[in-house]
């Protein structure tokens, strides 16, 4: 009877953990272009958040490689900071002068209506 109990649990590596953290860094700064956008207009946060639904689905994917194959953990690792990587080298005009690192971390862009 234990060993069903125990095949209950899935087993991952810390790597997957991490991943995950990733891949939530990656959907936040998704989120932050498309609020901005909406903010401002500017065609580069537009592009960014527009290219941003790919760079997600990318570290998601790198995190979902890790917990279907444990094996090849560093593979995805890897992808998950590819999609990362990508998701900085959008180019984007700037936005933010003075204000706190709070309010560019939140996107809050002043608004231009």
């Amino acid at each position: 009877m234990s060993q069903r109990l125990h095949n209950r649990f899935i087993v991952v590596s810390y790597l997957f953990y991490i991943a995950i953290f990733g891949a939530a860094t990656g959907l936040f700064l998704w989120l932050r272009d498309i609020r901005i956008y909406m903010r401002t207009g500017l065609a580069g946060y537009r592009g960014a958040a527009r290219m941003g639904v790919l760079h997600t689905a990318i570290t998601t994917a790198g995190a979902g490689e890790i917990l279907l194959f444990p094996s090849v953990d560093i593979l995805g690792i890897g992808i998950v900071l590819l999609g990362l990587w990508l998701q900085g080298q959008q180019k984007r005009e700037q936005v933010f002068s003075t204000e706190p690192v709070l309010d560019r971390a939140l996107g809050k862009a002043p608004a231009k209506r």
